[in-house]
C-alpha cells in the first residue's frame, strides 16, 4: 500500500523548543538518548520478530506504554490485538531518567486509550493526549488536542466529544478540571 510507504518515512518523533519529546508510544527499554531516534534509517519497517536494537528501538517508540504501576519497566500480560505480541511498559522512574539525561522536561504521547482525552503521569513529566473519539463506536470517550504556544511556555487543551454538538463539538468536561489546573502550569525554561 501506497500510504504505508508514507508512513514508513515520515518522523518518528518530534522535539518542541529542545523542552518536549513528542513520540506516538513511548520510550521502552531501547532508547536512552533523543539523538538515536533521530539516527534510525527511513524508511523504516515494523517487524514483530525483533532481532536488531534499531528494530526495537522503532517498536518502543511505536508501541510502549507508560505504566504507574511500575517504575522501571515490564511487560504487559495483555496481548495487542492486531499483533499479537506482549506490550512493553515504563514507568515514572525509567521516564524521570530519560527526561533528565536528554534535558527535556515532557513528554508527549498518544498510543494509549484515555477515557477524557487526555492525562497527565508521573509527576506531570507524561502527557498522554488521546486524539480517537468513541473510540472502536463503543467507548464514548472525549479526544484531546492540544496547542502549544511559542516557546513552549503554554499548553492548551480542547476536548472533542463527537455525540455533542453544541460548542462547535468542544465541550469541556467536570472530569478534566486536574487536567486543566495541570495544563494551565506555566514553564520556566
Amino acid at each position: 500500500m501506497k500510504i504505508n510507504q508514507v508512513f514508513e518515512s515520515l518522523p518518528l518523533s518530534v522535539i518542541i523548543d529542545n523542552k518536549i519529546l513528542c513520540v506516538h508510544g513511548g520510550i521502552g527499554t531501547s532508547i536512552s538518548k533523543v539523538a538515536e531516534i533521530a539516527n534510525i534509517k527511513r524508511p523504516v519497517k515494523i517487524v514483530q520478530d525483533v532481532g536488531t536494537l534499531e528494530q526495537q528501538m522503532i517498536i518502543d517508540i511505536i508501541w510502549s506504554e507508560y505504566s504507574d504501576e511500575t517504575n522501571e519497566v515490564c511487560v504487559n500480560d495483555e496481548r495487542d490485538f492486531t499483533k499479537n505480541r506482549f506490550i512493553l511498559k515504563y514507568g515514572k522512574d525509567r521516564l524521570a531518567r530519560f527526561l533528565q539525561e536528554n534535558n527535556l522536561m515532557l513528554l508527549i504521547t498518544s498510543h494509549q486509550y484515555i477515557q477524557e482525552g487526555m492525562k497527565p503521569f508521573a509527576n506531570d513529566k507524561l502527557l498522554v493526549v488521546y486524539s480517537a473519539t468513541n473510540f472502536m463506536d463503543k467507548y464514548n470517550n472525549l479526544a484531546g488536542i492540544i496547542t502549544i504556544n511559542k516557546n513552549s511556555t503554554h499548553i492548551v487543551p480542547k476536548l472533542i466529544d463527537v455525540n455533542k454538538s453544541d460548542k462547535k463539538n468542544y465541550r469541556p468536561s467536570k472530569n478534566v478540571s486536574p487536567i486543566r489546573k495541570w495544563i494551565s502550569l506555566i514553564y520556566k525554561l
